[in-house]
């Protein structure tokens, strides 16, 4: 098995992708740290009027969303990129229990994305907290309350990837794992709230893979799972999604 991860690591290196996606990644750090120098200094020249009813620029948890889309690509390409070169015929004569092929793949992008995006959001936490300093602007300028909204911000980007892995490996396109994975995170969600009476529209959008970070970390104000449902949920969605690319990996030719 490490034989199988050390070649599927060999591979996302050689993508060019790759290195573009981590780039833009570790970009948003900054972005964060600018936004947040810009709102230190509006709030320093604003009235005490102004500052009543001050926003800024966000709590900064905007540049993590493109962090998010940027970790999903990674883990959509560390499937899709095999089957659009035809490279994947060869991968499954070097391994041939194919399932063992795709598990190389989950271990490689669950590692990656979760020490990507762990370190990506606090280091973005910490360096607006460093900028901002002591005035009140965003909800993440106190470490008891930001940073395990942070860390399950984090931890939200390894499971989106996974889910982008397993479907990327059923649909074997990147342009519609894509689609598909805009769906489920941007248009899903609205869905229940528009087409279902209360309390079943709160009910089914919390279990959608975009709302489970809020509820792990505490910090969504309508959070009908718990912190530990939250986390049940996310298992949930991985292990369907890795199932569904291992079932069709197992059964279909390259």
């Amino acid at each position: 098995m490490i034989d199988v991860i050390t070649s599927e690591t060999v591979k996302a290196r050689s993508i060019r992708s790759t290195r573009t996606l981590l780039a833009a990644s570790a970009a948003a750090v900054l972005v964060g740290g600018l936004m947040a120098l810009i709102s230190a200094g509006a709030w320093d020249s604003a009235t005490p009027d102004e500052r009543s009813h001050f926003g800024g620029l966000g709590d900064g948890t905007a540049v993590l969303t493109v962090v998010q889309l940027c970790l999903m690509t990674f883990g959509i390409l560390t499937a899709t990129s095999e089957y659009s070169t035809g490279m994947i015929r060869t991968s499954l004569v070097a391994v041939p229990v194919r399932r063992k092929l795709l598990l190389g793949k989950v271990v490689l992008v669950a590692a990656s994305t979760l020490i990507a995006g762990e370190a990506v959001a606090v280091a973005t936490f910490f360096v607006r907290r460093l900028l901002i300093g002591d005035r009140p602007i965003g909800s993440l300028t106190s470490v008891g309350t930001g940073l395990p909204v942070i860390l399950a911000e984090g931890l939200l980007m390894m499971v989106v990837a996974l889910i982008a892995l397993g479907l990327a490996t059923v649909i074997k396109s990147t342009a519609g794992t894509l689609v598909t994975m805009a769906v489920l995170l941007f248009a899903l969600p609205m869905a229940p709230r528009m087409l279902l009476p209360e309390p079943w529209n709160a009910r089914i959008a919390s279990v959608l893979p975009s709302e489970l970070a809020g509820q792990l970390s505490g910090s969504a104000t309508e959070t009908p799972l718990s912190p530990l449902g939250a986390l049940v949920a996310m298992a949930v969605w991985v292990t369907a999604a890795i199932y569904a690319g291992l079932t069709a990996i197992g059964r279909r030719d390259a």
